[in-house]
């Protein structure tokens, strides 16, 4: 390895120092994307948060802004959101977070007015705008305008339930109601950072879909985002399936807190590539977390009903290399299209290890995608090998590769699996094996 930082990536967003976790404040502005981020900028590892800010005109090239939100008498600033009103006015909400001298968590909702460039940040006199309502975790504030009842609704978590409130004047908030105390997937770790936003189905029909991070037992295990289908009328959501269906928004073991930008011409989401099981101790120098590629959003129907579709927009898609099996990278940052008939086991191995890191075999009517990390750093947690079922029928499989982070996405974006990786060469030799390989340019086939 030549570079001091081999694993930090060229295309997804990393901070130049310290501390990232959490998306915060997604939102687009006169054709600028802006994204805030859980920021220690003093350490690599959690501490006091901040609010850092970077901004981007493509969500590939990205400059970072000083830090936007700093802790105050109120707490440290955990995650939020930020909005544009109707007359071009810039606002953030965050959850001021302090702890009693118990040593208990108390957190509160807070209101952060800024100017339309996003360089000044003032708090409302206000603060706190949602007092706590005597819950341990009350937290990351999502705001977003609801047109059928012209008020600004908010969606907070409750510790393994979603608050649901309305305001007219984002100062005065009223719970209109709770959901998911009994939905959904439920662990150990709290429900955190929920997004709930609408989308159309194939057949034009109007559905909401609210995601939320789990704190642990997730599909891969550890932290990971689950999702929900189901009818907002601006005051209540209702899951359009049964209440123990659970939907992933990814099976990977690195795509943590799903965040979608405000003001975006389509439905436009970025997450943490982390997992709290390890994500403390992941062999980066300078700084330690990094954030997905963006995805686009869109609903599609299954043999099990309306599910989630994510594309990484073709732009985004576009940056990065398109290489053949066999090919040696001309760096750590490069995209493989992977076409598959269904005959043999398609093995991929990435970053010139002799193992595969992913295995797509048939198994009577349904298509298995095993997923493989061998860990050489001795972190604990971090290794894993398991597979998951995709029932519908896969002709071909895109990756995309960022210095060790890889984002796989099958079935046209309905199962995808985002999983960071630390090899000793991320820009090794790239082997596809499937019976009656022909590689050509830009894909394989079988």
């Amino acid at each position: 390895m030549n570079s001091p930082e081999p694993y930090r990536p060229a295309l997804h967003f990393s901070p130049r120092s310290g501390w990232m976790n959490d998306p915060n404040g997604l939102i687009q502005v006169d054709g600028i994307w802006h994204i805030f981020y859980q920021h220690e900028p003093h350490s690599t590892v959690h501490g006091p948060m901040h609010w850092g800010h970077a901004s981007s005109p493509d969500l590939t090239t990205w400059i970072e802004h000083p830090i936007a939100l700093h802790p105050d008498a109120l707490g440290t600033c955990f995650s939020g959101s930020a909005i544009e009103t109707p007359s071009g006015e810039v606002k953030l909400f965050y959850t001021a977070h302090r702890t009693r001298p118990d040593g208990s968590d108390f957190q509160v909702q807070c209101l952060v007015h800024a100017d339309r460039g996003l360089t000044r940040f003032t708090p409302d006199q206000h603060n706190p705008i949602v007092g706590n309502p005597g819950l341990l975790v009350f937290r990351d504030p999502k705001v977003f305008w609801h047109a059928q009842t012209q008020r600004w609704i908010m969606v907070v978590t409750h510790g393994q339930s979603i608050g649901i409130r309305s305001s007219t004047d984002l100062v005065h908030w009223e719970l209109e109601s709770t959901f998911g105390a009994h939905d959904g997937q439920h662990g150990d770790g709290p429900w955190e950072c929920p997004d709930l936003f609408p989308l159309q189905a194939p057949d034009g029909t109007t559905h909401w879909v609210l995601m939320v991070g789990i704190g642990s037992d997730s599909y891969g295990g550890g932290s990971g985002t689950q999702y929900f289908i189901g009818a907002f009328d601006g005051h209540s959501f209702v899951n359009g399936n049964r209440p123990e269906t659970v939907l992933w928004a990814d099976h990977g073991r690195d795509y943590y807190a799903a965040q979608s930008f405000f003001g975006a011409e389509r439905p436009t989401t970025i997450a943490w590539a982390s997992n709290w099981q390890y994500a403390r101790n992941v062999p980066t120098t300078a700084f330690r977390g990094v954030m997905t590629l963006p995805r686009e959003l869109s609903l599609i129907d299954s043999q099990y009903g309306l599910r989630l579709k994510q594309k990484v927009p073709a732009a985004v898609s576009a940056r990065f290399e398109l290489l053949a099996s066999g090919q040696t990278p001309t760096s750590g940052t490069y995209r493989l299209r992977l076409f598959w008939n269904h005959s043999g086991e398609l093995k991929v191995n990435l970053f010139g290890s002799t193992e595969p890191h992913f295995v797509v075999s048939r198994r009577g009517n349904a298509v298995h995608v095993r997923t493989m990390r061998r860990d050489t750093h001795s972190i604990a947690g971090l290794a894993h090998d398991y597979s998951m079922e995709l029932a519908a029928h896969v002709d071909h499989i895109d990756i995309f590769v960022d210095n060790g982070l890889v984002e796989l996405f099958a079935q046209d974006g309905l199962v995808c699996i985002t999983n960071l990786h630390f090899p000793s060469n991320p820009s090794g030799v790239v082997q596809v094996e499937v019976n009656k390989l022909e590689a050509t340019e830009g894909h394989v086939s079988g």
